[in-house]
Formats: C-alpha cells, sequence, structure tokens
C-alpha cells in the first residue's frame, strides 16, 4: 500500500494558537497534534496538498481588444497555484477588514465572531413592514459538543424551530459532533440546514471547498434539497469574494446542491444599513439569500429581534452569539427568519433569468450630436440562469479595432443597460454591431443574439430624417386594386423596412392594414392594396408611406386619398326541396358573376335556436347548368328544428371571399318514436333488460342503441349497448351492474335510433334501481395444454354486496386428497376480469382431475364462497422434458427455491447454473451451481449475494446435460424485501500517525507515512483475537519474515496481508464486487480495502481501510491516518474507489476479508 509523504506546514502556528487558548482537560485527550475550530480544540486531521485547476475568467468589463481580435473574443484561461500553508481555524474569529475607523466597532464579548454591536455608529435598520416567521433558529458547531434530543426539545419549547449545524472547513476539517448534531436535531422534530466555513481565495479553491463539503452531507446521506450554507468570514477572502464564491455556488449547483444560502457580517454586503459598502455584490446572489450577521446589543432577545427586523431585505438575522437558551451549557447563535427557508422548509425563489434561451435587444437614447446611445437588453433566461450580461460591440470602421466588451448593469425592473460613447470607439461613426452574450450561472459564455445602429456625431435629427416620394398606380376599377409606390429614397440612418398603412375613409379605421412594401430592382417599393382586404369597400382611400429605419426607427414621409371602384360579384340564392321528414334543405346559389373570377362558392349555416354554436361552412358543388348546391341537413346540425339561416359567399381567383346573399329557412323534422320499459330487474345477479318496442323511424333503423350508468358517480362508468332485434319486432339488451364498476342503486339507461344515414336520434330515457343481494362470479377453464400441464382460471362478474378485495382460487389435484392444494390470488385484467395460472409441476406434477373453487376476501375482511369447477390435466413432457420451478419464497428473508426435476424418461443432467440478478444492468449478478444426486435438485437463492438489495429478482437457468448438450429455463421475476440484516462494528482504533511509533522507520520509510497495512492489520487482529496486537508488532514481523513491506518501494503488498494473517492464526479470502464485501460483512467478517483517489487519500497513492459492521448497505470504517474520516459509508462507494495499483491488486482485487 503506497501512502503519500505529507509535510505538516501549520505545526508552529497551531501550538502557538493553542497556547493562547484556556484549554480544558477533557479537550486533550488525544495525542495527535491538535488544532482549533473557532475556540475549540479538536484533532488535526491531515492537511491534504492542493490541486491546481483551470479556472475560466469572466469576461473583463470596458477592455480594448488588439487590432487583429476577431468576434467571438476568447476568454482568457488562468492558471492558479494553491497556497501550500494551512492555516489553523479559529471559527468565526478573523476580523474583517474595514478602512474607515470611526466605522470599526469593538469587537463582541465573546472573542468568537467577526461582526461587531453596531452600538451608536451604525443607522436604524429596521424593516417593521418585513414578515418574519414565527419561529427562530440556531446555529451549532464543535464548540455545542452533543446536543441531545431533550436540549433540542427544550429549545424547540422556546420557539426555536430549525438547527444550522457545521459540517465542514476547508477542505481538511469536519465536525466530529455533526451527526450526532444533525440526528438529534431531526429526532426533535427541528428543520436541520447545514453550513460550511469558507477559507478560499482562487475559484480553484472555492470548487475544492465545494466538493469536501458535498462529500460530507453525502456521508451523512443528507438529501440534496437540505439548505447549505457558504459561511464567509475571513478578510483574506475580501478582494475577489463575488468571483470566487460564484465559482463555489457552481460546483454545488453542478453537483445537484441548489438550496444555498450565505451567511456573513452586513458590513461585508453593499446594500447594508452601515455608511460603508461592503465588497459583496448582493444583487448577484440575490439578497434573499443572505443570513446577515449584525449585534445592535450583546444580548438582544428574539422578541426585540423580531420587532427591530434589521436586514429585513435578507433571508435571516442572526441578532447575537450569547443567546443563553440552554442554562448552564454553551451559548447560542440565535437568528430570526425571514423567508422561511431556515424554520419552514421554504424553496429558494425561483431565479429569474432560468428558462429557454432569450434576450431582447434595444437601441434606445440615440444621440445624434453627442455620438451614444444606451442597449437595453430585456427577457433575460438562459438554461442554468445568467450570471453576467456581456455586451460586445464596435464600428464598421476598421473591422474589429474598436470592440469593447461591455458587462451589462442589472436594472430594478429586471432589464439590464449599457451606455456605449464613440468616443469609446475611436470616434467612429456609421453602423455599428451589437452582440449579446450571457455567462451563465455554471460559468458557460453563450451567444444570445444581436442588432446594429448607425451612429452620428454633430448631426441634428432634422438632417437624419429619410425622404422620399410617394406615388398612386395601377388604379384597377375591375379588381378593385391600386399600387402605392416609394421612390427616390434618401434614409442617412438606412431603411430597414417601407410600410404601408391603409384603410378606406368609409368607416374611420375599422380597416386599417399595415402593408410591408417590396423593393424592386430599380430601388423603389411597391405594394398592391385591394379593396376585398378593405370590407368590400368603394370610395376614397387613404394610404401612408413610413421608413423604418436600421435602429427600428419609423418615420412618417407622405400620405395619398385614391378613389376606389370596381363592379363587385353577384348571385342569386334559393332555398329547395325542404324535406319536413328528414330535416334537410338544399342552398342553390345561380345566376353568378364573378368579375375577379370564381375559386369556389361558400354556403355558411346554422339553426337560430343557440346562436352560431353548430355553425357550419359547407362548400357547394357545381351543378351542369352552372349553378352551385349543397344540402343542409338537421342532423348535421345538433338536429335543431326551427329557423335556420343560409349565407352564400362567393370566393375569387384571388382567394378573395365576397358576401352575396342570405336567406332564413323553417326546418322540420320527423324524430324516431319508440317505447323504451325495464323488464327482469334481478336482485341475485344485479341485471336488467331495457327493451324497446312500437318503433316507428320515418328515415329507417339501422340499429338501436341504448347508453347505460349508474347515478353514483356522474357517467364514471357509462357504457354503450347495442340492442338485439327480436322475433317479435322489439329490441332488447341485458345491462350487468358487474359493467358498471358493481354500483348500486339507481341506473340511468336512454334509448337512441341510428337511421338508414348513420344520424343518431334521441328518443326517451328511463331511470331503473338496481340492487345486488349476494356474490357472484363465473369460473371458467381455458388453454388447457395438455404437453405443458397448464390452464388458466378466468374469473368474470365478480362482485359481492360487501365489496370485494381479494379473489383467491384454492386449487388440488385428486390424487392423494389435498396434499397439493394451493391457495391463488386471482390477478385482475384491464377488462375487469381475473386469472390465474395453473402448472402441474406447482401440483407434484399430479394429472388427472383437479378442483377448482372460488372465495372472495370481503372488504369486512371475512371469507365467502362463490362457486367450483373442475378439470382434466396432462402432463405429457413430465416424463420425458426437465421441469424448472421457483418456490419457497420468502421475501422478508431475501431468500426462494430453485427446483430442477429431472425427467425419468428424458435426458441425464450432469450439472444445473443459476443466474439471479435484481438491478436493471446486472450490476448485481451472482451464479450458483449444483450437481445433481438424484432426479430432484435444489437450489437457494440468497439476496445476501446480491448486495442485500430489496426489487424484482430476474431467475435464469441453465441444464447441462451428459451428452453435452444445454437447456435454458427463464423462470421470471421474483419479488424479495429482505430486512437489514445489522452487524455492530467493533471499536479497536490505532492511528499510524501515533508519536510512539509514527518515526519509526522500516527499510524506505516510516510507519506515519506508509504504516497504513500493519496498523490496519493490527486493529483487525485485536478486534478478532480480544488480545492486544500493536501495529509495530504486526510491521516487525512483515519486514523482518517477508519481502512485502517497505522493501524498495514504501507500503505493503497483498502477499504480506495473506501471510501476516496466517502467521496470527486467522484466515483471509480475496473477495470482489460490492456484494461479496456486503456478504463478509454481513457475515460479521472483518474486511481490509484498499482504495485510491478519494477523501482518504489522493493519486497516485493508495490507502487501506479497515471495514467491520454492516447497517443497510453501509459499513463502519476506520481509517488508520485520519480518525476525522472514522464512520459509515455506503459499500458501493467504497467498491467504486477501489485502488488499482499493482501492488494492492498482486492477488486479484485489493479486497480481504479476515476471520478465525
Amino acid at each position: 500500500m503506497k501512502k503519500k509523504d505529507l509535510i505538516f506546514y501549520a505545526g508552529a502556528a497551531v501550538l502557538m494558537a493553542v497556547s493562547a487558548q484556556g484549554v480544558s482537560a477533557d479537550e486533550l485527550v488525544s495525542k495527535e497534534v491538535a488544532t482549533t475550530e473557532g475556540n475549540q480544540v479538536q484533532a488535526e486531521t491531515a492537511p491534504e496538498v492542493a490541486t491546481t485547476e483551470k479556472s475560466v475568467a469572466p469576461v473583463a468589463s470596458n477592455y480594448t481588444a488588439p487590432a487583429n481580435v476577431t468576434e467571438p473574443a476568447v476568454v482568457p484561461v488562468s492558471k492558479t497555484t494553491a497556497s501550500e500553508s494551512v492555516t489553523p481555524s479559529v471559527e468565526k474569529t478573523t476580523e474583517a477588514s474595514t478602512t474607515e475607523k470611526e466605522e470599526t466597532p469593538l469587537p463582541s464579548d465573546t472573542g468568537r465572531t467577526t461582526f461587531f454591536n453596531t452600538g451608536a455608529h451604525a443607522p436604524a435598520g429596521r424593516s417593521t413592514d418585513v414578515a418574519v416567521q414565527p419561529k427562530s433558529f440556531v446555529d451549532v458547531s464543535s464548540h455545542n459538543g452533543d446536543i441531545s434530543i431533550g436540549d433540542y426539545r427544550t429549545l424547540a419549547n422556546k420557539g426555536v424551530g430549525g438547527v444550522v449545524v457545521k459540517l465542514t472547513e476547508d477542505t481538511w476539517y469536519k465536525n466530529p459532533n455533526a451527526e450526532n448534531q444533525i440526528r438529534n436535531a431531526q429526532a426533535a422534530g427541528l428543520q436541520v440546514s447545514t453550513y460550511h466555513f469558507s477559507r478560499y481565495t482562487s475559484e480553484e479553491a472555492a470548487r475544492a471547498e465545494a466538493r469536501f463539503y458535498i462529500a460530507a452531507a453525502q456521508r451523512l446521506n443528507l438529501p440534496k434539497n437540505t439548505l447549505m450554507v457558504n459561511d464567509f468570514e475571513d478578510a483574506k477572502m475580501q478582494s475577489n469574494i463575488n468571483r470566487t464564491t460564484q465559482a463555489w455556488a457552481d460546483e454545488m449547483r453542478k453537483n445537484g446542491y441548489t438550496n444555498l444560502m450565505f451567511y456573513t457580517s452586513a458590513s461585508w454586503l453593499d446594500e447594508n444599513n452601515l455608511r460603508k459598502k461592503g465588497p459583496v455584490n448582493t444583487a448577484q446572489f440575490g439578497l434573499q439569500n443572505f443570513w446577515v450577521a449584525q449585534y445592535p446589543s450583546p444580548k438582544l432577545s428574539v422578541n426585540d429581534a423580531k420587532s427591530l427586523r434589521y436586514n429585513g431585505k435578507a433571508g435571516a438575522w442572526q441578532f447575537t452569539s450569547q443567546a443563553e437558551l440552554l442554562p448552564g451549557k454553551h451559548l447560542f447563535d440565535h437568528s430570526v427568519d425571514y423567508t422561511g427557508r431556515f424554520t419552514a422548509n421554504a424553496k429558494p425563489a425561483a431565479d429569474p433569468t432560468e428558462g429557454s434561451l432569450s434576450g431582447k435587444i434595444d437601441i434606445v437614447n440615440n444621440d445624434t450630436m453627442a455620438g451614444r446611445f444606451d442597449v437595453v437588453i430585456s427577457n433575460v433566461k438562459a438554461p442554468n440562469g445568467v450570471r453576467t450580461v456581456s455586451v460586445p460591440i464596435w464600428s464598421e470602421t476598421g473591422g474589429q479595432d474598436d470592440l469593447v466588451w461591455y458587462t451589462a448593469n442589472r436594472q430594478a425592473n429586471g432589464t439590464y443597460t449599457v451606455n456605449v460613447k464613440a468616443a469609446d470607439h475611436k470616434n467612429s461613426t456609421g453602423l455599428y454591431n451589437v452582440h449579446l452574450y450571457y455567462v451563465q450561472n455554471n460559468g458557460q459564455l453563450t451567444g444570445v443574439g444581436g442588432t446594429s445602429t448607425q451612429v452620428f456625431i454633430s448631426k441634428a435629427p432634422e438632417q437624419l430624417k429619410p425622404k422620399a416620394s410617394f406615388t398612386i398606380e395601377n388604379n384597377n376599377a375591375k379588381s378593385g386594386t391600386f399600387d402605392a409606390v416609394i421612390t427616390n429614397i434618401t434614409a442617412p440612418l438606412g431603411v430597414k423596412e417601407v410600410l404601408v398603412p391603409s384603410w378606406s375613409l368609409e368607416n374611420g379605421q375599422d380597416d386599417l392594414i399595415w402593408h410591408k412594401a417590396t423593393k424592386q430592382t430599380d430601388g423603389s417599393y411597391r405594394v398592391t392594396i385591394k379593396a376585398s382586404e378593405h370590407k368590400g369597400d368603394k370610395g376614397n382611400y387613404r394610404a401612408d408611406a413610413y421608413i423604418v429605419d436600421n435602429s427600428n426607427n419609423r418615420h412618417y414621409i407622405s400620405e395619398k386619398v385614391v378613389s376606389v371602384d370596381y363592379v363587385r360579384p353577384s348571385g342569386v340564392l334559393t332555398i329547395e326541396n325542404n324535406n319536413p321528414v328528414a330535416g334537410t334543405f338544399d342552398a342553390v346559389v345561380s345566376n353568378i358573376v364573378a368579375p375577379t373570377g370564381l375559386k369556389e362558392v361558400l354556403v355558411p349555416s346554422w339553426s337560430l335556436v343557440g346562436g352560431q354554436d353548430d355553425l357550419i361552412w359547407h362548400k357547394a358543388t357545381r351543378q351542369a347548368d352552372g349553378s352551385y348546391r349543397v344540402t343542409i341537413k338537421a342532423t348535421d346540425h345538433k338536429d335543431s328544428t326551427g329557423n335556420y339561416r343560409a349565407d352564400a359567399y362567393i370566393v375569387d381567383d384571388s382567394n378573395n371571399r365576397h358576401y352575396i346573399s342570405e336567406k332564413v329557412v323553417d326546418v322540420r323534422q320527423s324524430r324516431p318514436t319508440a317505447s323504451l320499459t325495464i323488464e327482469n330487474n334481478n336482485v341475485s345477479t344485479g341485471s336488467f333488460d331495457a327493451v324497446i318496442r312500437n318503433v316507428v323511424a320515418p328515415t329507417g333503423v339501422k340499429e338501436i342503441l341504448v347508453p347505460s350508468w349508474s347515478l353514483e358517480n356522474g357517467q364514471d362508468d357509462l357504457v354503450w349497448h347495442k340492442a338485439n332485434r327480436q322475433a317479435d319486432g322489439s329490441y332488447r339488451v341485458t345491462i350487468k351492474a358487474s359493467d358498471h364498476k358493481n354500483s348500486l342503486g339507481n341506473y340511468r339507461a336512454d334509448l337512441y335510433v341510428v337511421d338508414n344515414d348513420n344520424n343518431r336520434h334521441y328518443v326517451t330515457e328511463t331511470v331503473v334501481t338496481v340492487k345486488h343481494d349476494k356474490p357472484t362470479g363465473i369460473i371458467s377453464v381455458v388453454n388447457n395444454n395438455k404437453d405443458t400441464g397448464t390452464f388458466d382460471v378466468i374469473i368474470k362478474d365478480v362482485y359481492s354486496p360487501k365489496g370485494v378485495q381479494t379473489v383467491q382460487v384454492p386449487t388440488w389435484s385428486d390424487k392423494d386428497g389435498q396434499d397439493d392444494i394451493r391457495w391463488y390470488e386471482a390477478t385482475r385484467q384491464a377488462n375487469g376480469d381475473y386469472k390465474v395460472s395453473v402448472k402441474a409441476s406447482d401440483h407434484k406434477n399430479s394429472t388427472g382431475k383437479y378442483h377448482v373453487h372460488l372465495y372472495y376476501i370481503q372488504d369486512d375482511g371475512s371469507r365467502v364462497g362463490v362457486g367450483t369447477a373442475t378439470t382434466d390435466v396432462e402432463f405429457r413432457n413430465a416424463m420425458t422434458k426437465t421441469q424448472a420451478a421457483i418456490k419457497n419464497v420468502n421475501a422478508t428473508n431475501g431468500t426462494y427455491t430453485v427446483a430442477v426435476d429431472q425427467a425419468p424418461q428424458g435426458r441425464q443432467i450432469k450439472n444445473i447454473r443459476v443466474a439471479a440478478w435484481s438491478k436493471a444492468h446486472q450490476e448485481n449478478l451472482y451464479w450458483y451451481s449444483a450437481t445433481p444426486t438424484g432426479m430432484h435438485t435444489e437450489i437457494t437463492v440468497s439476496a445476501n449475494n446480491h448486495g442485500n438489495e430489496a426489487g424484482n429478482y430476474t431467475t435464469h437457468v441453465y441444464v447441462d446435460y451428459k451428452d453435452g448438450g444445454v437447456e435454458g429455463f427463464n423462470l421470471g421475476q421474483t419479488a424479495l424485501t429482505p430486512r437489514n440484516q445489522k452487524v455492530n462494528p467493533q471499536t479497536t482504533y490505532y492511528s499510524q500517525r501515533d508519536p510512539r511509533w509514527a518515526g519509526k522507520y522500516y527499510g524506505v520509510s516510516n510507519v506515519d507515512q506508509s504504516g497504513c497495512v500493519p496498523t490496519s492489520l493490527a486493529m483487525t487482529f485485536t478486534d478478532i483475537l480480544g488480545r492486544t496486537v500493536l501495529p509495530t508488532t504486526v510491521a516487525d514481523y512483515l519486514y523482518n519474515n517477508t519481502d512485502s513491506f517497505n522493501k524498495g518501494e514504501a507500503g505493503t503488498d497483498s502477499d504480506g496481508i495473506v501471510a501476516a494473517t496466517r502467521n496470527w492464526g486467522l484466515k483471509s479470502q480475496l473477495i470482489n464486487g460490492a456484494g461479496s464485501i456486503a456478504e463478509a460483512l454481513m457475515a460479521g467478517k472483518h474486511v481490509l480495502a484498499a482504495v485510491g483517489n478519494s477523501q482518504f487519500t489522493s493519486d497516485p497513492y493508495t490507502h487501506e481501510l479497515v471495514l467491520h459492521g454492516y447497517d443497510n448497505g453501509r459499513t463502519y470504517v476506520r481509517d488508520p491516518y485520519n480518525s476525522g474520516n472514522n464512520g459509515w459509508y455506503s459499500i458501493n462507494y467504497l467498491h467504486s474507489i477501489k485502488s488499482k495499483d499493482p501492488m494492492d491488486n498482486k492477488l486479484g482485487a485489493p479486497f480481504f476479508s479476515i476471520f478465525a
């Protein structure tokens, strides 16, 4: 096992920090070097060597690009080297930097915080109009020690609704009390949030701290929607706090943690109630996402804080660090919650810039005298939200030699603005290009769009107005059209488009249309205006001309009035063949005159009963005499009778529709008649007959329909029945409650006659009361397969007055009484039937008569017999073919049996293999094997071999025959829900860094740097043997009796683990796969695990851990190098970080179980 040579940089500084503190005796129990978290002395964990990452710097604001820059601009990449020094953590003790002496209050008397009493120096910051949550919250760290459930309940009784638990600091410290503090708070019913104390000064360091924080949250199985707080207080962070904190937030969100808040002093914020603004850009992160610390007086009460409501626009306010909420115990930081994020599980406000990529660019305030303009960007959205709005701008003069990347400023209304001056672009005039980019919250630079504008200097607006000639041509009296023509255009600001609004002067502007003129080859613009688009009006029309410049400004040019006259289309509309029996009539359009051509004739029609709710536009058909005809049916108009209106329209060759005339016609219809009666209302079966007699149908009878439904829940059980014609000419249909969700009570049945033209006519309706007094069910046996010995049982019309909870089908053969009886639970099918599939192989392969009974478990829990059936079963394959089946399923124990039977006259079995798995991609596949000793073989499948996972297990059986053949069986899926088999871990712990042996050298290295395997073995041997075995004892043996430890290179190979285990009289077994590791741990065995790059070590080194104990897929880890890593971890996670070093995999895998 390789181990990196770490240098403890902060030793002297830490010892000095410790010497300056008053340390109580119970804080010095460890012999490890001590450092501090806040004012609390803790065992120092190993500092990790910081890695260097590449980071993309944000686009700079207002820089001038080199002459040869081409757009898009390349975003510079910077490489920052992390500091190699580790500063001891002093929680909330670093003084915030400040430049104005009169604004620097004295530190709070606890010495625990960077945040100061405002005293008389701060203006009143009250926000009495801000809502405040009824419950307050506290934050805790290792200072507070383990807090019992009872203590938390005491806090809850004092109005505390949430607790914020410190998890981590920098990239090396983890709160050792965090798990206990979290679990007890949850047990007391408090909302739990967490915080990380930050130290980063670079973007890569910020991302590393975020990952360290996330790893701690994952080890504690905290859900991703937990509120995660970034606590930044270190004055060294201020110089680039916004950039680095954005990197931290981006890394958190990238890993799925989006419920983020930020904790700091009011003096750090650019929006506060102090005289001086701080460096933190609250608009960038959202002021509502800040938890602000500010202490108006040393011991402010929570009721006074709720009255004062300082920092009311923020998410929360920490008003004191000296709350005596548990008398005689450590003081608490106490806060009020404004948004409910800390005490009411309120979700963070949605990012208004998150959505589909969009952005609208507008050029405003274009000052042609001063040579400047403003850019307004609205509707700013991107998939990952928008961190920065960047606007690169340059003039067409000289390429991009005057390119400037502007950072737009966010306005209160959500828009972003940029102020542009020609003076910043070499005083260039003419066309300017304006492009839009977003830097999204994940750091991605995304192009959005662009526009352009004209820039002038010392040009009065009237000098820039466009000019043109406007004339009317081609006034066509036949078609009612004229052309508007715009020529001789002069437009200093460019021509984007030419618009011509036109309208007739008959009724004001009720027919106003804005036309877009089309540019001609000679540079003029032309549009044809049609009277048909202006309600067909004749007389004077007005047309105006407008030019739209390149900046979308619209300029009025001129106007014209023109007289329009034309011949309108005409025709005669008549009504023919009004049929009072069928309810139809013909609309005929004749004598048509169409000067502009005839494309089609349309006849809209509707009854006057309900307005135009039945309006239909009909296309008339041309007749031989030149007229047009269409038949209109009342059946197409909701069978309405009475007055109908029909209009006639002619559509000309230009697709213009012209109104001709209209008619009103009285429509009558002879409806079908019949009688509907109810017969045979049967309370035993819950059914009744609907009988239709005396049918009279002037337009014929194609079929009779009877829709029926119970009145219990509207028409949720509606069924349309087709009645059957009887010999006497009547029609009849039987309606069953079983087809209507077995509803009882009133039913409605309607009668409809469908005529020979497929028109459906409502005739009448009736209501009947349905009762059902005993259970019913019809049993049938189908799919009786004589070869396979299988059949299906189908149960129809399942009903019981007490309700049916379960349908049971006990089945057995005549042979040997009921020794093979099985109670099947039938499965409901989509059509409401129930089904059971029966196999002779589940009934001792018996043949002959089988008995099938039917029982219901009713809603009150009682069982009632309903019916019986019998069938004859043959099983021809049983004598010649191998049979495989599953039996003895114990879901909670996680086991079942695969039974394989060799056929008496079949092939001889040599070996049986069983493959079983539950995961989608066979990640927990396990193979079982057995050699038959007789005709019947059983193999037990256990979830222990599959990671103890709950789920549906797929089982495949492969039978190897002595004749060399192989036969496969797919036994489907079996549901297992194994209970957790918890094994408590043993707790012997040795540290390879213990001063008693850390410096002892063996060959090329010492125990501190490469003694993880001897130390892990010593813990394991001590646990199993019940007597002390020291790391040096194991190291002495390995170095003096093997070639496995510190010979040639630092570390211990796999041979050394096996040899030492054997020397102490124990056994070792190489294991691989997360399932095998879990099985060994559930059996109470120890497992030595070699791991690679992870929180335990970093490349190129590897490290040995001791695993023991089991709890629901997790095991307890003892880390010989860093006790701070000790705790419960997912077995899948540990397997995923396994070492790939040849030294650790010398025997095939980096995991060994050790046992007596």
